[in-house]
């Protein structure tokens, strides 16, 4: 037994020992049931609350990017836009499309007023000062994705 470090102890017969463990076993079963029941209870609430911070969270980042990219007066709108994995490209482009005039020199135009991408230069440029966002891809407006399931 110590090679196997078990520790052997004396077991001593109770009468009526059986029943009581089973007893036992019942009562904490039930207890076990309303507990679970509690902590499902409370982590639905707390699922909610921590994703209703978290999308505050995501509104102030909106609000502090377009102060510090546009200045003041606040002067903006701010919105969510749902889509799919397959048309999220597309509604991107859209988007780059229709506030491209906020972007400055970030993108340009061709000959028949189409939105060109930028180039690897000012796209450099734009790094390096800080403005390409967590995905490293610059766009005119604030824009931050989220996915809830």
């Amino acid at each position: 037994c110590r090679e196997s470090k078990w520790t052997p102890r004396d077991f001593k017969y109770k009468e009526g020992g059986k029943e009581e463990e089973c007893k036992e076993l019942e009562r904490v079963g039930k207890e076990e049931k309303k507990v679970w029941g509690e902590a499902l209870r409370l982590g639905r609430t707390a699922w909610s609350e921590s994703v209703m911070a978290w999308v505050h969270v995501l509104a102030l980042r909106v609000f502090v990017e377009t102060v510090l990219r546009y200045g003041l007066p606040l002067n903006f709108v701010c919105g969510l836009v749902r889509t799919t994995p397959k048309l999220a490209k597309k509604a991107r482009s859209s988007l780059d499309k229709s506030y491209s005039y906020l972007g400055g020199n970030a993108f340009g135009r061709d000959k028949k007023g189409r939105v060109t991408k930028d180039d690897s230069s000012m796209s450099a440029d734009m790094q390096a000062a800080g403005h390409m966002g967590d995905g490293g891809e610059y766009s005119p407006y604030v824009c931050y994705e989220f996915e809830i399931w």
